[in-house]
C-alpha cells in the first residue's frame, strides 16, 4: 500500500494507494513556501486528508534536506493529536519500508538511522500523562499539577519527606544514558505504556519533554507554542534535530530551520489574545492579599533560619533576568509568563525590588491601587500609559518596576521553595497584569466593568484585553523558518496575515474538493431511526444514543451510495471507503 513520487527534484513517500488532486496541490503549495523559507496559509476540506498530506510532504522535505529542523505540529485536542501521530506512523512506516526494499535490491539507499526512521513524540498536559498510582486517579488538572510538584520539587526529594519514583527513575535514565528511546513513533499513550513498563518505569510527562529536544517530530497542543502560560519555546528551540534524534552540535540561531504548523488555525487569533489578556475581582484581589501576608511570614521565617538563600538571591537579581528565578524544570511549566522582549530579559532587576520585603511591598500597594480602581459604578475603559500613570501619582510605584513583576515573583517563589503553586495563583495573576501593563503601551485596552455576569448582580471587573493577535505569534514568526496556518474553514484567507503581523507569506491557497461528476445532496439529520436527537456538539459526542444512531445512519449511507464515501472523523483525517 502507498507508493512514492516526485515534486520538482522531491521525492515523497504517500502511505495510499491513490492520492486526491486537491492533496497534490497542497503539496505543491506547502513545498513551494518551504523552498523559499517562508510562511504559508491553505485551505482544504475536512475529510481529504490534510494531516497525512502535510505529514507526508514535510517529512519527506527533512529526508531530503538533512539541515532542516524539526517539525512542530500543533492541534487542539488530544483526540486529534492522537490521530495525528497515528497518521505519521503510517507514513514513517511506509518510508521506512520503501527504502529497505532499495537497500536489499542493491540500492544506494542510506543505511540505518537515515533510512527513513525519525523519533516523534506527542505531549499533553499532566492529567493525561501521568502513572503515579496516587496521583493519576485525580481528575482535576490543577490538582494533579500540584501533587506533582510537591513530589518532584528539588527541596523535597533532598529532604527525603516524598518522592515519585517514576520521576526518580527518569533523572537515573538521564544519568545512564542520552537518550531515553530509541527513535520511533511515540503517542501518549506509547510513552504511558513505557512509564508503567517495568524496563522503563521513568515519567512518560517528563520524558516526552526531554525528548522533544532531540525529535524530528513533536506533536503538542498549539497553546504550548502560542500561550505563555505553558510555553515550552525553550524545549523546542536550540539546535535541530538529526535524524534519530541525536543532537547536532552549535547553539541557538536568530531563525531556526524549522517548521511550525498550525492546524484547525480558524481560532489561533482568539487564542492569541486569550493567552495574553488577564481578568482580576475582588475575590482575586483578597487572595492576592492573603498571598502576600502568607510570603511576607515566610520571608522573616528564612531570613531567621537561612539568610543566605535571600542573600543570593538578591546578587543573582543584580546580575539580570537571565540568572533570576531559573525553577526547576518540575516547576518552570506552571509559571505564567508574559511575553517579555529580548533586551528586557537582558537587564537586571531594579534595585528597588531586589530585596524580597521590599517587592512584597509594591506588590501590597498594586494590589491596593487595584481594589480602589474597582470602586466603579459603570464600565469604563482606558489605555495602559493612562493607568501606569496614575499607578506612580495614587500608589507611589515606579512604572519602569512594572515589567520585572512576574519574573521578580517567579524568583521569590523559588528562593522560598513554594511548591504549593497553585495557591498562589491570585498574586501571580496580579504580576502578570502589572507586567503586561508595563511592558507594552500599545494593543492593549484596560476595562473596568462593575456588572460583568448579569445587570443588578455588583461585582466589578478588572480586565487586561489584549487587542492586538500579532503579540503572542511574534515570537514564533521571528524564531522559525517556516509557519504554516491550515484548516477546513479558514477563509478569508488573506485576513489571517494581517492580523497575525505574518510576512514573508509565499502561498494562501483555498483547494476545494475534487468531484468528476455534480453528487453534492446537502442533509440536515436532526434525528435518528429511533427518534432520539442528534447532535455535533462536543459535550454529546460520547452520548451512546448520539453515536449509535449516527452508526445506524452510517450503515444505511453506506448501503445506498454506490461509489463509497468520504467519511472526516475526529482528528480531521479521511477514512476512504
Amino acid at each position: 500500500m502507498g507508493f512514492t513520487f516526485h515534486i520538482g527534484e522531491l521525492r515523497v513517500f504517500f502511505p495510499y494507494d491513490t492520492i486526491y488532486p486537491e492533496q497534490y496541490r497542497y503539496m505543491c503549495e506547502l513545498k513551494r513556501a518551504l523552498d523559499a523559507k517562508g510562511n504559508s496559509v491553505l485551505e482544504m476540506p475536512t475529510g481529504t486528508g490534510k494531516t497525512v498530506t502535510l505529514f507526508s510532504l514535510i517529512t519527506s522535505y527533512q529526508w531530503a534536506h538533512p539541515e532542516l529542523g524539526r517539525l512542530v505540529y500543533c492541534t487542539r485536542t488530544v483526540p486529534e493529536m492522537s490521530k495525528a501521530v497515528e497518521e505519521l506512523r503510517k507514513v514513517i512506516d511506509f518510508r521506512v519500508e520503501v527504502l529497505a526494499k532499495e537497500l536489499d535490491a542493491g540500492s544506494e539507499a542510506p543505511k540505518g538511522l537515515a533510512a527513513g526512521h525519525i523519533l516523534a513524540v506527542g505531549l499533553s498536559a499532566r492529567r493525561n500523562m501521568c502513572v503515579h498510582p496516587e496521583v493519576s486517579k485525580e481528575g482535576d488538572r490543577e490538582r494533579v499539577d500540584e501533587m506533582c510538584r510537591q513530589l518532584t520539587a528539588p527541596w523535597t526529594r533532598e529532604k527525603k519527606t516524598a518522592s515519585c519514583v517514576h520521576f526518580e527513575k527518569y533523572e537515573s535514565a538521564l544519568g545512564q544514558q542520552s537518550q531515553l528511546l530509541d527513535t520511533g513513533i511515540y503517542t501518549i499513550e506509547d510513552l504511558r505504556v513505557k512509564g508503567m513498563d517495568k524496563e522503563y518505569g521513568w515519567c512518560p510527562y517528563y520524558a516526552a519533554r526531554r525528548l522533544i529536544q532531540a525529535s524530528s517530530v513533536v506533536v503538542l497542543n498549539y497553546q504550548y507554542v502560542l500561550d505563555p502560560k505553558v510555553s515550552l519555546a525553550s524545549s523546542l528551540g536550540g539546535a535541530p534535530s538529526l535524524p534519530g534524534g541525536k543532537m547536532r552540535a552549535g547553539g541557538l540561531s536568530s531563525i531556526e530551520p524549522s517548521i511550525v504548523v498550525f492546524d484547525e488555525a480558524h481560532n489561533i487569533d482568539d487564542v492569541c489574545i486569550e493567552s495574553l489578556s488577564v481578568k482580576l475581582n475582588r475575590q482575586r484581589l483578597d487572595q492576592s492579599s492573603g498571598n502576600l501576608t502568607r510570603l511576607g511570614n515566610e520571608i522573616e521565617r528564612v531570613k531567621k533560619e537561612d539568610a543566605s538563600r535571600l542573600q543570593e538571591e538578591y546578587k543573582r537579581l543584580v546580575q539580570g533576568l537571565r540568572q533570576a528565578g531559573q525553577i526547576d524544570e518540575a516547576m518552570a511549566d506552571q509559571l505564567q509568563s508574559p511575553v517579555l522582549p529580548e533586551d528586557l530579559v537582558s537587564e537586571a532587576i531594579p534595585g528597588n525590588i531586589r530585596r524580597a520585603e521590599h517587592f512584597i511591598a509594591l506588590l501590597r500597594r498594586i494590589v491596593n491601587f487595584c481594589r480602589r480602581y474597582l470602586h466603579v459604578e459603570r464600565a469604563q475603559c482606558e489605555g495602559p500609559l493612562s493607568i501606569c500613570h496614575k499607578l506612580e501619582e495614587d500608589a507611589e510605584v515606579d512604572s519602569k518596576s512594572l515589567k520585572f513583576c512576574h519574573e521578580r515573583l517567579r524568583s521569590l517563589l523559588n528562593t522560598l521553595q513554594v511548591s504549593n503553586l497553585e495557591e498562589f495563583t491570585p498574586i501571580t495573576k496580579v504580576a502578570d497584569f502589572v507586567t503586561l501593563l508595563g511592558t507594552y503601551s500599545q494593543g492593549f485596552t484596560i476595562i473596568v466593568d462593575p456588572y460583568p455576569e448579569a445587570q443588578g448582580i455588583y461585582d466589578p471587573t478588572l480586565i487586561l484585553r489584549c487587542l492586538d493577535a500579532s503579540i503572542a505569534i511574534r515570537p514564533v514568526l521571528k524564531r522559525y523558518q517556516s509557519v504554516v496556518l491550515t484548516s477546513g474553514t479558514i477563509s478569508p484567507l488573506e485576513m489571517y496575515p494581517k492580523i497575525l503581523g505574518m510576512s514573508n507569506v509565499v502561498a494562501t491557497e483555498s483547494f476545494s474538493i475534487t468531484m468528476e461528476r455534480k453528487c453534492l445532496c446537502p442533509l440536515i439529520v436532526t434525528h435518528g431511526p429511533d427518534q432520539v436527537p442528534i447532535s455535533s456538539r462536543f459535550s454529546l459526542r460520547e452520548d451512546p444514543s448520539v453515536v449509535q444512531n449516527y452508526g445506524s445512519l452510517l450503515e444505511q449511507l453506506v448501503q445506498t451510495v454506490p461509489d463509497g464515501l468520504v467519511l472526516p472523523a475526529a482528528g480531521g483525517e479521511d477514512w476512504r471507503g
